[in-house]
């Protein structure tokens, strides 16, 4: 920075003015490089010149050039251009409102993309050069010096003061959410409660072209306002020129640690409370405009320059000397403290060099340049003496006012390490092995034959050498022995440190371990702790108590109290590859020599809060499995449809996933870790793949989650989540399912009621012809004995009557056996006509049956002084009876009647026969003197009556009293039914 041109004024404390200016003077003049990450069309920015940076809900990085839009999501940009319908390519301005839509103010006016399309707005047509989001969610820009605003419907002109030929030059939401404009010869007004209010402090400011304006974030009423004439600090009413410079400040912005950042016609400029940072081609920025400043939701630092597009401040607590800043090669091998203050050496295989009074230059200490200006270490002894070996150059001691050569040239001996202990002896590790140096005659004695690459001294005094077989000792008698420490056998050490008892050894490929000399205890932290890599070079404890550890692929800090590697918010980890024992602490700062120069640490600088990523959900694809051949079934959600629960067909059960993670900080440190809840189990292992693919996926519900994760286990903060159904097919469902059921149920119970019916119709068919064989039977039965049987009886019967009119009268002896014989037939013919009639299928009906008995009955009572009554109820039913019904019913009542007729002595006889609820009930009733006990009990007759009853499943009861009996039996229809289709 040029001192003539850039004045601080703090009129308020002069003396604090002093100090900040000198400290303006060494902040400015320090050369170092600082880290910033530069966008350029090379890595898909749309154009080169930025005008405009904001940030959408979903941190997506939007850029305003003047070839049109970019959205950047820190791995990728995506263009949007007159072609894809801006109204023109001069984009000038930009803001994102609530809804995450995107408004440009271009040469030809507004444009808005919704996140689907472009839309053009006809209200404004000149140039729109500033534009912001008011906490309403309107949009406010200015149009030719006039402020509009627009609540995507249309644009309206609207007025600050009351002066109709205002010009307003800048509009802006301050952080606290206020929103400000500034008007050219009236000064600022914020909104408030829909009026204009003008600021107190208008009368010392309204003759400043305001250009942009932030309010302070940390100190309350407190704004910054940028002027054509410098900076102005506005606080407690009144009004302070901060910076006034020649070059023109072009934006403004504050970061996450209260400092502010200025724009400018040459690089930026970095206001802290140590001063001023002025961001250069010099020290790693550029020498462009930068016209855009912008703080993301991580705290990134964005700045849009004219001409060489987009950079990213990467707010680290270290810096880089490098080729750039004086070394003529940036391996950086080893380093020490020069002879004076704040004077560090810096070896390298191109020689010395010293960084003093914040300038790097070449320290020649040989004529010899090709063997000397391979350094392999610098070392620091009691006397502030530095040691210097080589590569075949020999060892060299500088005293502060020359250089020696200690051993003379040793062409083939590579010095690697020196100490110096707690009794001044210089021990030295070479490739050769391990030395004693006489300081008086440069001669050296040999302890041991191992390459030793580094060297350390125990509490007790012993001497430790690291080797490539394991690490050594050097006891009182100058004997070098393994010291055995278990788990360590063998191991290559590559470096070591300590801190009270605990010995610290850097070993390659195992990381770090920590030894207890008093307890033995051993503890061991490596890649899986966080180490950037297990093979570590150089190792440092500062006055805190953390370790610097520079390893293979990268710097790492371990708090050795809890044996824990610390991480860096926001990931700025670098990717190099340290140099063995190359580490050095100068007073705050810690110095380590890598294969891309020294970098520089300030170990008491606080690093910034820790941010974290963010992810959201782009698209959700389903497809059928044979998708080649079904493309007309491939499904695609977007965004907002994701909201929502999605339902699929069970044939679209291919699903492809994909998503987001923003982390602008460090894009290539982010990975992602998912779950799919219905299907799989917790979340999975890390992968980086922005994309997920899920095959043949059964019917179910499930929830897809997905965040983002850091290398360092950072995770997102939040989980972007969709769910999803996939329906089953038809013969899945639960309502197909018991539908199935019922039908198989059915299907079973036809079969089965097939099979039955089947049977039984066999089975009645096996009937009705057994049935009509035996009607065939009993038919021609009953006509054979009929005919037969009669006819014979018959012939008795007349031959009884022949014999009996051969015998005179008087024998009234013979006469009386004929009688007999006559009777006996008579009796035979009718028992015979009973049977025949029951052998007859024309007498099958119950009412023949019915008929038949009453008719028996009426023959038996003639002539008798007993009275026969009958009453019959049959209803509708006179169905067919099989004979064995038919019979045994017929021989049960003709012996019931016969018994009343012989024992009963009744003179009134009752034969009822009545069908109610399905039961045939046929009685006999007589008014006599009763059946003695013993009569009912043995009885053949009654006991041949019940027989057939229960042949018949029929219920007979007889119920016996002084008054007379009653016999009564009982049977089911369905059982007269049955009983006669068996």
């Amino acid at each position: 920075m040029d001192k003539s041109t850039t004045t601080f004024l703090v009129h308020h404390n002069k003396n604090y003015f002093i100090v900040f200016l000198l400290s303006l003077i060494s902040l400015s003049s320090f050369a170092q490089r600082y880290s910033f990450k530069q966008f350029d069309v090379e890595d898909g920015l749309t154009q080169s010149q930025v005008t405009g940076i904001t940030q959408d809900s979903k941190r997506r990085l939007w850029v305003s050039t003047l070839g049109g839009l970019g959205c950047f999501s820190g791995k990728q940009f995506c263009s949007f251009t007159k072609t894809s319908g801006l109204n023109s390519n001069f984009a000038l301005a930009i803001t994102a409102d609530k809804k995450d839509n995107i408004w440009v103010g271009t040469s030809r006016g507004i444009s808005a993309f919704n996140g689907k399309k472009i839309l053009n707005h006809k209200q404004t047509t000149s140039w729109v050069g500033n534009m912001t989001t008011a906490s309403s969610g309107l949009v406010y820009g200015i149009s030719s010096s006039q402020l509009f605003r627009t609540d995507g419907m249309r644009a309206d002109f609207i007025k600050v003061t009351r002066d109709q030929s205002e010009m307003v030059t800048a509009v802006k939401k301050d952080a606290n959410g206020k929103l400000w404009a500034a008007v050219y010869h009236h000064g600022l007004f914020s909104l408030e409660n829909g009026s204009w209010i003008p600021s107190p402090v208008n009368h010392q400011i309204k003759e400043a072209l305001i250009t942009d304006l932030i309010a302070d974030s940390f100190i309350p009423d407190k704004l910054w306002v940028l002027t054509d004439a410098g900076l102005l600090m506005i606080q407690e009413k009144k009004v302070i020129l901060a910076v006034q410079t020649s070059i023109k400040l072009t934006a403004i912005e504050q970061d996450a640690r209260g400092n502010i950042w200025l724009g400018s016609g040459k690089g930026a400029y970095c206001l802290s409370a140590k001063g001023i940072l002025h961001f250069t081609a010099n020290n790693g920025f550029t020498d462009n405009t930068v016209n855009a400043i912008f703080r993301d939701a991580e705290n990134n630092i964005w700045l849009g320059t004219d001409g060489e597009g987009l950079f990213r401040f990467n707010d680290t607590n270290y810096f880089v000397f490098d080729e750039s800043q004086g070394l003529s090669n940036r391996v950086v091998m080893s380093l020490a403290k020069g002879p004076s203050l704040n004077e560090v050496w810096i070896g390298t295989y191109r020689g010395l060099f010293k960084f003093k009074n914040n300038k790097i230059t070449q320290v020649l200490f040989s004529k010899n340049k090709e063997n000397n200006n391979n350094i392999n270490f610098l070392y620091n002894d009691s006397k502030q003496q530095i040691w210097i070996g080589t590569v075949s150059g020999g060892l060299w001691l500088y005293d502060g006012k020359k250089f020696r050569n200690m051993t003379g040239n040793q062409t083939g001996v590579a010095y690697n390490a020196v100490l110096e202990d707690s009794r001044k002896r210089i021990w030295l590790s070479t490739n050769m092995g391990c030395f004693l140096l006489d300081q008086r005659n440069g001669k050296m004695k040999w302890i041991s034959r191992e390459f030793g690459s580094t060297l350390m001294e125990s509490d007790e005094g012993n001497i430790l050498v690291g080797t490539q077989d394991g690490l050594y000792i050097i006891d009182e008698n100058k004997k070098s022995v393994p010291l055995k420490i278990k788990g360590m056998e063998n191991m290559s050490i590559l470096c070591m440190t300590k801190m009270g008892s605990n010995l610290f050894f850097g070993t390659s490929d195992n990381g770090i371990f920590c030894w207890n000399e008093k307890t033995a205890r051993i503890t061991r932290i490596g890649t899986r702790e966080g180490l950037a890599s297990d093979h570590v070079y150089s190792m440092l404890i500062d006055p805190k108590g953390i370790l610097w550890a520079g390893s293979g692929k990268g710097i790492n800090m371990v708090d050795v109290h809890r044996m824990k590697v610390l991480r860096e918010a926001g990931e700025h980890s670098l990717l190099v590859e340290c140099n063995q024992n190359a580490i050095l602490r100068d007073r705050e700062h810690i110095w380590i020599g890598t294969t891309k120069g020294a970098i520089v640490y300030h170990s008491d600088q606080k690093t910034s809060k820790t941010t974290k990523p963010f992810i959201y959900l782009n698209t959700l694809k389903a497809f059928s499995q044979y998708r080649n051949q079904k493309d007309s079934l491939r499904t695609v959600f977007h965004e907002k449809e994701l909201k929502k629960v999605i339902r699929l067909p069970h044939d679209q059960n291919n699903l492809s996933i994909d998503f987001t993670g923003i982390f602008l900080s460090n894009p290539e440190a982010l990975m992602y870790e998912y779950k799919l809840t219905g299907g799989e189990g917790g979340f999975t292992e890390t992968i980086s793949n922005p994309s997920m693919n899920f095959t043949a996926l059964p019917p179910g519900k499930y929830t897809f989650q997905v965040r983002a994760v850091t290398k360092s286990g950072i995770k997102s903060s939040n989980s972007a989540t969709v769910t999803f159904e996939i329906t089953p097919p038809y013969y899945q469902t639960s309502f197909f399912r018991l539908f199935a059921f019922f039908v198989i149920i059915l299907v079973i119970l036809a079969a089965v009621y097939t099979i039955l019916t089947l049977k039984e119709r066999k089975r009645k068919l096996r009937l009705k012809i057994k049935l009509e064989e035996q009607v065939k039977v009993r038919k021609q039965t009953a006509e054979d004995f009929h005919d037969d049987l009669g006819n014979k009886l018959t012939r008795i019967s007349v031959l009884s009557e022949v014999l009996c009119s051969m015998i005179s009268e008087e024998d009234l002896e013979k006469r009386a056996i004929i009688g007999k014989i006559n009777e006996n037939v008579n009796d035979l013919y009718n028992g015979t006509r009973d049977i025949l009639w029951s052998l007859n299928p024309k007498n099958d009906l119950l009412s023949q049956l019915i008929a038949h008995i009453i008719s028996f009955g009426w023959e038996m009572f003639n002539n008798t002084a007993i009275e026969f009554e009958e009453d019959i109820d049959l209803g509708q039913f006179d169905g067919k009876l099989s004979l064995d019904i038919s019979r045994n019913l017929l021989m049960i009542f003709k012996e019931a009647i016969h018994n009343v007729l012989k024992h009963s002595k009744a003179t009134k006889v009752t034969f009822t026969a009545i069908i109610h609820n399905e039961l045939l009930e046929i009685r006999i009733k007589d008014n006599g003197m009763g059946i003695s006990g013993a009569a009912t009990i043995e009885g053949h007759g009654i006991n041949n009556m019940k027989v057939r009853a229960r042949r018949i499943s029929a219920r007979l009861n007889i119920r016996t009293a002084d008054q007379g009996t009653a016999l009564s039996l009982q049977i089911s229809l369905k059982t007269l039914m049955r009983l006669k289709n068996v």
